[in-house]
């Protein structure tokens, strides 16, 4: 069960004492998407949870209610938080912006130190588990909408060991059919997924996360394969879609090689120039139609050395029309 309001007064309560110049009822009706009335409860609402507070009218006759402080008990950190400001260090990172991401995990660190050591034990096993299961595969382009609550949903039962009781509509099915899950990660990308094993099944698959409806919690808990690790398991995969993985090769050509050394194909990948100048690029992963759209950019100036599956995927690909990448 969600409990949105009091998550709601709780975050207004962090806008009063982090704004300041104080919160009006217009801010409150945006950053909540609340009608007026409901804006003056919730303000009414925080400043009887907040022991100080200040009311001040602007140039324009405005009012503003700005806390003088924040009682400790609102001002936890918990590990959502930490995790959040990792997952973001990492996404900077991925995006080339190594300096915004040592930021990031600097406030991240700085903000545990300021946790008391008891409470800094409680975080560490679920901070621990929500970084291992939340794989980041981020790319570039359109994305898909989640419902938060899913995903919030989803994240307490890693958290827990929860079974997840779901309907899910596989690709181009007529319908959608009941499934209970034991979720182990989120892999992001421009198609999310849950990575799960469906109960008393031995396999880890893929689950669209927009396929995804009715998920609750189930009364029932699972014990978590120690075998399994997300990262590696992300690391055997090109994009999302879970297949065996196999050898790859390309080579691209002299006039191509530089753009493509500035790529990280794959975390594994081992590269070497010929002597003509042309790059080969080689590591062992899964997903060979999502290769073969990415090779699809490269025009006429890769090749796929092996595996012939793949090769005989973009051979009609083939375009002489390459002009880069940006």
């Amino acid at each position: 069960m969600r409990h949105e309001k009091a998550e709601n007064l709780l975050r207004l309560c962090t806008m009063m004492a982090a704004q300041s110049q104080g919160v009006t009822l217009a801010m409150i009706q945006d950053e909540f998407a609340v009608s007026r009335r409901t804006a003056e409860r919730m303000r009414d609402a925080a400043l009887r949870l907040l022991p100080q507070t200040e009311e001040r009218l602007d140039d324009s006759g405005v009012k503003h209610w700005r806390a003088l402080s924040l009682p400790a008990g609102l001002a936890g950190i918990g590990a959502a938080d930490i995790s959040a400001l990792n997952a973001a260090s990492e996404m900077m990172r991925s995006a080339n912006r190594d300096d915004s991401a040592d930021r990031l995990r600097d406030l991240a660190d700085r903000l545990l130190a300021m946790q008391g050591r008891k409470h800094q034990l409680r975080l560490e096993p679920d901070l621990e588990l929500l970084m291992q299961s939340e794989g980041l595969a981020l790319r570039p382009g359109p994305r898909v909408a989640l419902a938060s609550d899913h995903v919030e949903t989803i994240r307490a039962a890693i958290l827990a060991s929860r079974l997840l009781r779901v309907r899910y509509a596989r690709r181009g099915a007529a319908a959608a059919r009941e499934v209970v899950l034991e979720p182990y990660g989120l892999l992001y990308g421009p198609r999310p997924y849950l990575v799960a094993k469906q109960a008393g099944m031995p396999a880890v698959r893929h689950y669209r996360l927009q396929g995804l409806s009715q998920v609750r919690l189930d009364p029932g808990s699972f014990t978590r394969d120690p075998a399994f690790d997300l990262d590696r398991h992300r690391r055997r995969l090109f994009g999302v879609f879970n297949e065996d993985p196999m050898d790859v090769c390309w080579r691209f050509a002299p006039e191509a090689a530089e753009d493509a050394a500035d790529y990280l194909f794959h975390p594994d990948q081992r590269c070497e120039r010929t002597a003509e100048g042309a790059l080969v690029v080689r590591f062992r992963a899964a997903g060979a139609l999502e290769m073969a759209w990415h090779l699809y950019q490269w025009g006429d100036k890769v090749e796929v050395l092996e595996p012939a599956r793949l090769r005989d995927m973009v051979a009609d690909w083939r375009r002489s029309d390459f002009a880069g990448l940006p």
